[in-house]
């Protein structure tokens, strides 16, 4: 009975260190009907000897997604190029990045996980942003190397970067290891709900300064629990256990760090990156520390602005474009 009694305390504790800081909505009266499409299949199984007769068919098809595909994926430059369909050819028909496609195939053989787990996050966003409206899908195979894309009414998914975090591929590529440790399909709906909230709502400050991206970035990561409420921190932000434990355990003393040495308003481009972008840790705050600790603090305002402002909504918080503003009334006290 004891050993029951554990057990059961022991999921709640999971659900409810999963839901903190999210909302219980009602989703029953908010459908979402997504399309995804599969370009990566439709590339690969097509004969690359007949790519001329393709080629105007997935421009017309795919529509802006095709280029993307072709500026930002795979950067072979417009279809209209005379050299272009030497290079598409040459890319589907490379044997390590047909492996790749193979390998994808083998851990997505269909978008039934993809299309669960989007549908739950969109059904979410319609529920907060009602006015807006969910995009289209597109999936692709990228030879390791743009995991989310986007645009206007549109969403790609490289389903080849979620292969999974003990892929030998990866290995074989030379990603690092701070990378492929968020490589993994539970990741993509953390992704793309992060890059759609920076789609829709793009950072918009006269001031660009270290706060402010934190705050920014704090706002987005709100988002994007409040989109998939049921995950947990570690997927969400893509943090081992021993990351999340350091940022909850010195969320105090980086905090004083950045105010003691004056970072917080510095408007200099590298001090801003090499606190918010993906990296093996966060150097000033020591080797123990994650990548992006500071959006961690980012949020944390965000979470103490939205606690205290409980007539806000989602919304009101990503179209709100004072981020000294939310500092200022969040009364963050780590």
């Amino acid at each position: 009975m004891i050993r029951r009694i554990l057990i059961v305390a022991g999921i709640l504790s999971v659900i409810i260190s999963c839901n903190k800081g999210t909302r219980d909505v009602d989703l029953s009266g908010t459908d979402v009907n997504l399309n995804i499409q599969r370009f990566g299949k439709a590339l690969f199984e097509a004969d690359p000897s007949r790519l001329e007769e393709y080629i105007p068919v997935w421009k017309k098809e795919y529509g802006r997604f095709f280029e993307l595909f072709n500026y930002r994926i795979i950067r072979i430059g417009s279809d209209e190029n005379p050299g272009y369909t030497y290079l598409l050819r040459k890319f589907v028909t490379d044997y390590h990045i047909y492996q790749i496609y193979k390998r994808t195939m083998e851990v997505f053989p269909d978008l039934d996980f993809v299309r669960g787990e989007l549908t739950d996050a969109f059904r979410h966003y319609k529920y907060y942003f009602p006015r807006r409206e969910v995009p289209e899908i597109i999936t692709y195979v990228s030879d390791i190397n743009q995991s989310v894309v986007s645009d206007s009414g549109l969403l790609g998914i490289g389903l080849d970067d979620y292969l999974g975090v003990k892929e030998p591929l990866y290995e074989q590529a030379g990603i690092y290891n701070y990378l492929v440790k968020a490589m993994y399909k539970e990741r993509i709906a953390s992704d793309c709900m992060r890059l759609w909230a920076m789609t829709e709502f793009e950072y918009n400050d006269s001031v660009n300064n270290l706060i402010n991206n934190m705050v920014y970035e704090g706002a987005v990561m709100y988002f994007v629990k409040q989109m998939i409420p049921m995950q947990p921190d570690s997927v969400i932000w893509g943090f081992s256990g021993n990351d999340l434990k350091f940022c909850r355990n010195n969320e105090k003393q980086m905090w004083e760090y950045l105010i003691e040495y004056k970072l917080l308003f510095s408007t200099d481009k590298f001090t801003i990156e090499k606190f918010i972008r993906e990296g093996p840790f966060t150097k000033d705050f020591s080797s123990e520390s994650p990548a992006r600790a500071a959006v961690w603090i980012g949020y944390r305002i965000v979470q103490s602005y939205m606690q205290h402002h409980k007539n806000l909504t989602p919304e009101d918080l990503m179209t709100e474009r004072d981020y000294q503003k939310i500092l200022n009334s969040s009364s963050y006290n780590p």
